[in-house]
């Protein structure tokens, strides 16, 4: 069972060696940029940082960064997604859950669109 809840500070390494990649092709330069970025936005967005959990481990990332206008979707992945397809879903549905309530536009990189329209 898939249950996604607010990162913690106790979260940061697990989540920035799954972001590492997204950060750079060098795992361990992405894992340092991952790790800092992430960090800021605990500190700053904290009710908008999540993970999904299967099976007590961390398999998935969503971090949202609001602002008067913009929803600016920070990270979005997910470890071997057709595994964890129904993490993905459930990350996914956080994000249309925030647009349900609000009027803003959304930015976002292109690897994280594509990974929210195949889902």
């Amino acid at each position: 069972m898939v249950k996604v809840r607010n990162m913690k500070m106790k979260d940061l390494d697990k989540v920035a060696r799954l972001l590492a990649i997204d950060y750079s092709l060098d795992l361990e330069k992405g894992f340092i940029e991952a790790l800092k970025h992430t960090k800021e936005h605990l500190e700053i967005v904290p009710q908008h940082c999540f993970v999904a959990e299967a099976d007590n481990e961390v398999v998935g990332v969503l971090i949202l960064h609001p602002q008067k206008e913009i929803l600016e979707i920070e990270d979005f992945h997910v470890k071997d997604v057709v595994k964890n397809k129904e993490a993905a879903i459930k990350l996914k549905n956080k994000v249309l859950e925030y647009l349900e309530h609000t009027r803003v536009d959304v930015l976002c990189c292109p690897i994280v669109l594509k990974r929210l329209i195949t889902i």
